[in-house]
């Protein structure tokens, strides 16, 4: 087992080669603040290209979906193809829903939440084979941590976007929402500004592609029932606005600091759906 160490000799978790641990930058790659403390080994266990963030996120959303379909057996739904094992309200607002009760509430914390829970199968089926589709290109274009932060941001920023559409223009509760679709949408955006900022064919061909896709589920969303635009294009306008703030990636090296961003939008999503079962369960149930 590795132990953390904050002094003497240790791989920079980066370019795997030897440096001092409290190097402020390594000397060999460039990265800043390799040894993090102790806990550069971690990050670059996390980040270093050897664990596949995306299939991590589609694990967590799936056990969460099983979650909520469990706590409430009884409530599962079964009415039409949309709704096909569908959990109920109950359970999706133990766990952190956003909007409606939730919102009225002041579980603001929410937005974050409610990107990892669904709304039945195919909500699931959908969302997954996008991430799937997506993630890995956001992985090698632009980083593992980047892709972490691209779909959590613009996950809580579609999700807020949404609310506050309502809040401010409809004068209204926002309605229940769940979905992994506003981080999704935003993952089209990131790579849409990617295409656009590399150039050449490639990058021409990539930003040409998110623009389609874009479209395609964009529209798909304006004729189904039931399904939170406001949240896409507020993923959408936000993964675009990131892919233009970030700094270009330089292959193989991140910034520490994107990588603690990521760490900090993880922890603050787990303490938030920790809040929300505490707070909602004797609610709910």
């Amino acid at each position: 087992m590795a132990l953390r160490k904050t002094e003497g000799a240790i791989l920079c978790p980066n370019c795997k080669r030897l440096i001092d641990a409290d190097e402020p930058t390594c000397p060999h790659c460039g990265m800043m603040r390799p040894g993090l403390f102790g806990f550069g080994h971690w990050l670059g266990w996390l980040f270093g290209g050897r664990t596949d963030l995306v299939a991590g996120v589609m694990i967590v959303c799936v056990a969460l979906y099983g979650a909520t379909l469990a706590l409430d057996v009884k409530g599962i739904g079964f009415a039409g193809l949309l709704s096909l094992l569908s959990p109920s309200s109950e359970a999706l607002y133990t766990f952190g829903m956003t909007g409606g009760l939730a919102w009225s509430s002041g579980h603001y914390w929410t937005v974050a939440t409610a990107t990892f829970l669904h709304g039945g199968l195919i909500h699931l089926g959908f969302n997954m084979l996008w991430l799937r589709n997506l993630g890995p290109t956001v992985m090698k274009e632009m980083g593992p941590s980047r892709f972490l932060v691209t779909f959590l941001l613009t996950g809580i920023l579609g999700a807020l976007i949404a609310n506050m559409y309502s809040v401010w223009f409809l004068n209204e509760v926002p309605w229940p929402s769940i979905g992994a679709s506003g981080g999704v949408f935003g993952l089209m955006g990131v790579l849409l500004a990617f295409g656009r900022r590399r150039g050449g064919a490639w990058g021409r061909q990539l930003q040409s592609q998110m623009a389609m896709w874009g479209l395609i589920a964009g529209g798909i969303g304006f004729v189904m029932p039931g399904v939170n635009n406001a949240a896409h294009v507020g993923g959408f306008a936000s993964g675009i606005a990131l892919g233009y703030l970030m700094p270009r990636f330089s292959g193989a090296k991140e910034s520490a600091v994107v990588q603690l961003v990521a760490v900090a939008l993880a922890a603050l999503t787990l303490a938030g759906m920790i809040a929300s079962i505490m707070l909602m369960y004797p609610v709910m149930f």
